[in-house]
C-alpha cells in the first residue's frame, strides 16, 4: 500500500467520522430530517462527500443510532466496571448519557427505520435488545440492592434521559447546561429509593428570575 493510499484511507476514515459527529449534533438539535447541507458543514466537508459516504438520508440516520448504541454499551462497560454496586453504575451511566446528549438514538424508533428494526436479524433490533437485556440486569440488581425504586424500568430511564439530552431551544447553551444539570439531579432523585434528609439541600446552583433573565439576554 503506497503512502498516498493510506493517506487517502484515513482521510476518508475522518470524514466518516465527523459526519457521524456533526449528525449526531444537527438531528438532536433538529430532528432526524434536518438539512444535510447542515450536517456538511458542521462536518468541514462538502455535501458530495456526505452523499458519497451516506447516499441515504436512512443510511446517515442509521448509522448515527449505531453509533449511539455503541456509545452507551461503552459507557456502561465503563460504569459497570469503576462501580461495585449497580445503583453506582446506574447513576454514572445516566449522567454519561446525558452528557453525551445520545437521547438522538430515538431514531431508532422513526418511521424510515421500521424495516430495519421489524427483521429478526437487523443490526438495529440486534444492538437494541442486548442493551436492553443489560439494562435490565442492572436495574434489577441495583433494586435487589434496595438502591432503586421497585417499578422502575430501562424504558423509564431510557425515556428520561432522551428528555434531558435535548436541549431547549431559543435560551442559548449556558443555560441549557445549566438546567439540565439540575434537571438530572432531580431524575436521579426520584429513581433513588434511599430516602433523603429533607433538610439536605439538591447539589445545584439557584437560579433566581435575574439570572434567567441575564441567560435569555446573552441568547439573543
Amino acid at each position: 500500500m503506497t503512502e498516498s493510499t493510506t493517506r487517502l484511507r484515513t482521510d476518508a476514515r475522518r470524514n466518516r467520522e465527523q459526519i457521524i459527529i456533526a449528525a449526531r449534533e444537527v438531528f438532536l438539535e433538529q430532528g432526524i430530517h434536518a438539512s444535510l447541507e447542515e450536517i456538511a458543514r458542521r462536518a468541514g466537508v462538502n455535501i458530495a462527500t456526505l452523499y458519497r459516504r451516506f447516499p441515504e438520508r436512512h443510511t446517515l440516520v442509521r448509522h448515527v443510532a449505531l453509533e449511539n448504541m455503541a456509545l452507551i454499551g461503552e459507557e456502561l462497560d465503563r460504569a459497570t466496571a469503576e462501580h461495585p454496586d449497580a445503583w453506582g453504575a446506574l447513576a454514572q451511566l445516566i449522567r454519561r448519557m446525558v452528557d453525551l446528549q445520545v437521547g438522538v438514538f430515538m431514531p431508532v424508533l422513526a418511521s424510515g427505520l421500521e424495516e430495519d428494526m421489524r427483521g429478526e436479524g437487523g443490526a438495529l433490533k440486534v444492538r437494541r435488545n442486548q442493551l436492553f437485556e443489560r439494562m435490565e440486569q442492572l436495574v434489577r440488581t441495583a433494586q435487589q440492592e434496595g438502591r432503586l425504586r421497585q417499578g422502575v424500568t430501562p424504558i423509564d430511564i431510557m425515556l428520561g434521559v432522551i428528555k434531558l439530552s435535548r436541549p431547549l431551544p431559543v435560551i442559548g447553551a449556558e443555560l441549557n447546561e445549566l438546567l439540565i444539570d439540575q434537571q438530572l439531579e432531580l431524575f436521579l432523585g426520584g429513581l433513588h429509593a434511599v430516602a433523603l434528609d429533607a433538610s439536605e439541600p439538591l447539589r445545584r446552583q439557584r437560579l433566581t428570575l435575574d439570572d434567567l433573565d441575564r441567560y435569555l439576554k446573552r441568547a439573543e
